[in-house]
């Protein structure tokens, strides 16, 4: 399960996990971003919250937007990362942030 702060917020993944564990949902990629069930790859992260925006969407509440994918949403560039709370563009800089940073 993702971490939470006190306030509810997620909690980014630990430095020692970001790109060295495969992710926990496809084990073929590295972790990059937390998600629901422990750290996750730019492509699961963004699939899961495409996930959680249609059930939300089904049940008639606000949605919160997500970019983040692989390739990039903005410009279409495979030059992506994350660094555990935070995902980025080299191509385009568009940054957004997922998580709180953790302590």
């Amino acid at each position: 399960m993702a971490a939470f702060s006190r306030n509810g917020k997620p909690v980014g993944l630990d430095a020692q996990y970001v790109g060295r564990l495969p992710c926990a949902a496809c084990g073929l990629r590295p972790m990059k971003l937390p998600g629901r069930e422990g750290g996750v790859c730019i492509p699961c992260f963004a699939e899961e919250r495409a996930a959680a925006g249609r059930r939300a969407a089904s049940a008639g509440a606000w949605v919160a937007a997500s970019f983040v994918g692989d390739p990039c949403l903005a410009c279409g560039s495979r030059s992506v990362d994350a660094n555990g709370w935070a995902f980025w563009c080299n191509s385009c800089q568009m940054q957004t942030a997922v998580a709180l940073p953790p302590r």
